[in-house]
């Protein structure tokens, strides 16, 4: 970690290539050293917090969770001043001299004008899919996500679903709701294969877990970077190929333009008869018409998810009724009590690096959309 002595470094973000950087172009906008500032007490980096009343209560953030994390970067903390707001009620005035802000709902088409002295842009989230296409983010202005801070709960949850499926929950949910008394034997994870689409923070702590209860992992990633606890990792190119070799589908992967319907009518008869699906990520990434068809079939012998298409879903939305599924209304990976001062590290870790000159951590890249 990066500790920075009497004074605060040079306002800047010039990003140092290191060796496997060089040559590559990396579509994202960062601050560079033009116009550079010594951030001080009295001349502070203006950080702006924008809330919403209309958010679940784990999407705004407070005081008493924000004072905390500000103490444990006390380099930083003398550097910096604070601002907040709800629902733009003081927007147009805090956001002018804002030099970072941290927030889910903003005007995002008017940020240019709004903010002309932004460097920094936190999103309360890990996707930034909600805010597709990019195209109104200002030069000179970087957008950070809070990828990591779901992990602890996420993976959890994910193990969680699991145990569910292959336990066939979904099926004596349903089998419940019919008042049938329908007993159905199963096994337990152990010697099972489960496909990971999407093996970034979330879905490594998946499979970490899924390891230690003796299931074999196969994963697929962008990069095909290999992780400690997936046994044979893959290029998203590969899916089709992997699907039929799984007992269970965990997707957590970011929803963009080119994974939208990412599993349709093709993806599910890939799989084998028989096995289980589960999305935690994004309900676009899953087209429900397809996802309800193989589970009426008895194709898939359950399933679930934790997001929809739409979202949420209308009440005379026709999946509802689909049955062999146990659908949650996107609570799974979102920790009530640690998912604000966990995003609040992430930040504060990466404005010490901001002020450091350092290369910065959990970068929106504007080209890929996530």
């Amino acid at each position: 970690m990066i500790r920075i002595r009497a004074r605060c470094a040079k306002g800047r973000h010039a990003r140092r290539l290191n060796k496997r950087d060089r040559g590559k172009q990396v579509n994202v906008n960062v601050a560079t050293a033009a116009g550079a500032k010594q951030y001080s007490e009295t001349n502070p980096f203006r950080i702006h917090i924008e809330n919403a009343r209309s958010l679940m209560p784990v999407f705004i953030v407070r005081p008493d969770q924000y004072e905390p994390a500000l103490a444990r970067y006390p380099d930083v903390a003398k550097c910096v001043k604070t601002t907040w707001g709800f629902d733009q009620e003081n927007y147009r005035e805090t956001a002018a001299e804002a030099d970072a802000m941290i927030t889910y709902r903003f005007p995002k088409d008017t940020l240019k004008i709004d903010a002309p002295k932004l460097k920094l842009l936190q999103v309360l989230g890990a996707g930034v899919d909600y805010l597709l296409p990019l195209n109104w983010v200002p030069q000179g202005v970087t957008v950070l996500t809070n990828s990591g801070a779901h992990v602890p709960k996420a993976a959890q949850s994910a193990l969680m679903t699991l145990l569910m499926v292959n336990a066939q929950l979904p099926t004596l949910m349903t089998s419940h709701r019919q008042h049938k008394w329908n007993r159905i034997f199963t096994t337990t994870l152990e010697g099972k294969t489960l496909l990971i689409v999407g093996v970034g923070q979330i879905g490594g702590g998946a499979a970490e877990h899924a390891k230690a209860f003796g299931m074999k992992v196969i994963g697929i990633r962008r990069s095909g970077a290999p992780h400690p606890a997936v046994e044979e990792m893959y290029k998203p190119d590969a899916l089709h190929a992997l699907l039929p070799r799984a007992d269970i589908v965990l997707v957590n992967t970011a929803l963009t333009p080119e994974t939208r319907f990412v599993f349709g009518d093709k993806e599910f008869a890939l799989m084998r008869q028989g096995a289980g699906f589960v999305n935690m990520s994004r309900g676009g990434l899953v087209d429900p018409a397809a996802l309800d068809k193989v589970l009426r079939s008895g194709h898939l012998s359950g399933a679930v998810i934790d997001v929809t298409y739409p979202e949420p879903p209308p009440a005379d939305w026709p999946y509802w009724e689909t049955p062999n599924i146990i659908i949650t209304p996107h609570v799974l990976s979102d920790d009530i009590d640690a998912y604000v001062p966990r995003t609040l590290d992430i930040f504060f870790s990466n404005l010490r690096r901001y002020f450091a000159g350092e290369p910065l951590t959990n970068v929106v890249d504007l080209g890929r959309e996530y």
